[in-house]
């Protein structure tokens, strides 16, 4: 097609995807992004400022490195928009549309390239096809419309360009041209540092240029400047770098296989997520409204190769469709290209990472594998039967994820919809469940109205699933307390059995945390004396747990005033921890409060000298002024 009709039909392309997704975009914030955004207040900056800017992309609480180009861009909309979920919606549709793009771009010159055999329309129309599918996937919705994926998408976006500046530069290679090495090198090393400061997994983009590498252009010829050029690029951007990580990763994985805080170990994770890969096949091919989800919790976690039983063949059917891909890559190459960006892309977050066990999220980029190997045997040039049916399969594919997605995001157009709906399909998901108590009491419904009762009923039935959380038997006794109705004591029993038989989350440890918060800054009449058997449970379960040091010495010190008793577990906590602001924070706080002014001081000391980075600096300073007021106060008393 010429070039003004391509650029016609991919911005009508775009405006189908963007009425696609307009009924989601008035939805509002769903679970990690009250934590990571919502409630982080360091996102919330007061000006445009270096230092305010630098503060807010520092501010985030997912991942080690912090993901500060992401965090920065949400703070800024935060800055001007307040917390509003639209444009943030909107400003993840728009990279979508972005990633889209440059899938079609990187597409069209692959598809261009010697190596790949013909398929049954031009290359450019095979990248559009591609690129739309990805576009309306229903699995890459919460890519869009989940305000927190901003990191998944984002880094995408950088991931993408940093493979098309390597393929440009690689095909100029080829030729002879100019140039080359600069786009090779600068596409990997610019797109990946960008990409991994928007999230982690952007660590894998030389891999995937090695694949492209590997699959269409073989390394150059035996001999040659070009071979050359290419192994120099990789060992140094892929081989030295990848070896130090898996011998800094692998002896601590294997060291110690229990991951904390997880009901799973490495090798159970490592069986259950074969399962899981088949279940992300089906999803991107084959998507059912039913299954897709923002709650995957209760996943069957497999015990070993038999347990259940289609964990054996999983495994194997694995290693059948990767071999096969390997096998056949000289034949079907861009087919094989996609199975195996596939698996390369869940190398990293399917296997031995102390990651959750199921997010559709994780298919953001690898989705677009699968659907170029579909479309790619589908529209294959050298079968010349059933021609016709081929090219309408794949354009009902494409229509058939176009429908699923808009009904998709009109049910994500408002939240407690989107609650309703999830706890119905997914029964058996504590999360789904406590989701759905938790949109409900958001409308501060009176105690004895309809609404409440379907809220306190639905978190009593997800208190009892065999996979639950301490959230529903948080949110009964919170509740109960913050209208002064009477609290079950099988409610308490049920947390205390909790916290003595199974890991605890930095979710579960919330919500201890915000029944002690209750009692303190609220006003909320939680009872003390289960309160404290619960947190003297979890300690007893935890011993040497420094963040349940702090939480029970936050108890005893502002719950039951118990000072003596609390500052032991302070200082501990700070000597299992010490490179943690956190533990160090609630020392001085408590240091203050008691008028250990000298041993605050020094402890200031201690904060300022693992704030590498500056996150600490204002929190610093405020306990410098306090410090200075009550040595002040005490002179004039002495």
């Amino acid at each position: 097609m010429s070039k003004i009709r391509g650029s016609l039909f991919l911005l009508a392309c775009f405006s189908i995807v963007v009425l696609i997704y307009m009924p989601g975009l008035s939805g509002g914030f769903v679970l990690d992004d009250f934590p990571n955004l919502v409630d982080n207040q360091g996102s919330d900056i007061n000006s445009l400022t270096f230092s305010e800017l630098f503060r807010a992309s520092l501010a985030g609480n997912a991942g080690p490195l912090k993901r500060p180009v992401a965090m920065l861009t949400l703070s800024i909309e935060r800055y001007f928009f307040g917390l509003d979920p639209f444009p943030m919606k909107v400003t993840n549709l728009v990279i979508h549309l972005g990633n889209g793009l440059l899938i079609f771009l990187l597409l069209s010159r692959l598809v261009a390239l010697p190596s790949v055999r013909p398929v049954l329309v031009a290359p450019g129309t095979l990248a559009l096809l591609v690129a739309l599918a990805w576009l309306v996937a229903p699995i890459n919705l919460t890519g869009v419309l989940y305000v927190i994926q901003r990191m998944e998408s984002l880094s995408t976006f950088f991931m993408l360009a940093g493979l098309l500046a390597y393929l440009s530069g690689r095909v100029r290679l080829e030729a002879g041209r100019g140039g080359a090495l600069p786009l090779m090198w600068g596409g990997l090393i610019l797109g990946g540092m960008l990409g991994v400061l928007s999230k982690e997994s952007a660590v894998m983009l030389p891999v995937y240029a090695l694949l492209i590498e590997w699959l269409f252009f073989g390394f150059g010829k035996p001999g040659s400047s070009a071979r050359g050029a290419v192994v120099r690029l990789f060992v140094i951007l892929l081989v030295v770098p990848g070896l130090i990580g898996l011998a800094w990763l692998l002896p601590r994985v294997f060291a110690d296989p229990e991951f904390a805080n997880r009901p799973f170990d490495v090798f159970d994770r490592l069986w259950t997520e074969a399962r899981v890969l088949w279940h992300y096949l089906a999803w991107i091919i084959a998507p059912n409204s039913g299954a897709l989800s923002l709650y995957h919790d209760a996943f069957p976690i497999s015990r070993g190769a038999l347990t259940p039983w289609t964990t054996l063949p999983a495994v194997l059917g694995l290693m059948v469709l990767t071999i096969g891909a390997v096998r056949m890559r000289h034949r079907f190459r861009l087919a094989a290209f996609g199975v195996l960006l596939f698996f390369v892309m869940h190398l990293l977050v399917s296997t031995v990472l102390n990651l959750e066990l199921v997010y559709e999220h994780r298919n953001y980029l690898g989705s677009m594998g699968i659907l170029l190997a579909a479309f790619a045997l589908l529209l294959d040039g050298r079968v010349t039967e059933l021609v016709l049916a081929r090219r309408f399969a794949v354009a009902a594919l494409i229509a058939l994820y176009g429908f699923l997605s808009f009904l998709r995001a009109s049910e994500w157009s408002d939240p407690v919809q989107l609650a309703y709906f999830e706890a119905t399909r997914q029964v058996d998901s504590p999360r789904a469940q406590y989701g759905l108590g938790l949109e409900l009491t958001r409308l501060s419904p009176p105690p004895d109205s309809p609404t409440f009762s379907i809220a306190m009923n639905t978190w009593r039935e997800a208190a009892v699933l065999p996979n639950t959380t301490l959230l529903p038997w948080h949110g009964l006794i919170y509740e109960h307390a913050r209208h002064g109705l009477p609290i079950d004591s099988a409610w308490w029993e049920g947390v205390r059995e909790y916290v003595r038989t199974r890991p605890l989350s930095a979710q579960d440890r919330t919500a201890l945390y915000t029944l002690i918060d209750a009692r303190t800054n609220r006003d909320i009449l939680i009872p003390i004396e289960p309160l404290r058997e619960v947190i003297e449970a979890a300690r007893e379960a935890n011993p040497n747990h420094a963040l349940l040091m702090t939480l029970h010495a936050n108890f005893l010190l502002n719950v039951v005033g118990e000072a003596r008793a609390a500052e032991p577990l302070l200082y501990e906590a700070v000597a299992r921890k010490p490179e943690d602001p956190a533990v160090w924070r609630n020392l001085i706080t408590f240091q203050l409060a008691v008028g250990q002014l000298d041993r605050a001081a020094a402890s200031i000391d201690r904060l300022e000298a693992i704030n590498r980075l500056g996150l600490e600096s204002e929190t610093i300073a405020r306990f410098r002024a306090e410090l200075a007021q009550r040595r002040a106060a005490a002179e004039e008393r002495g």
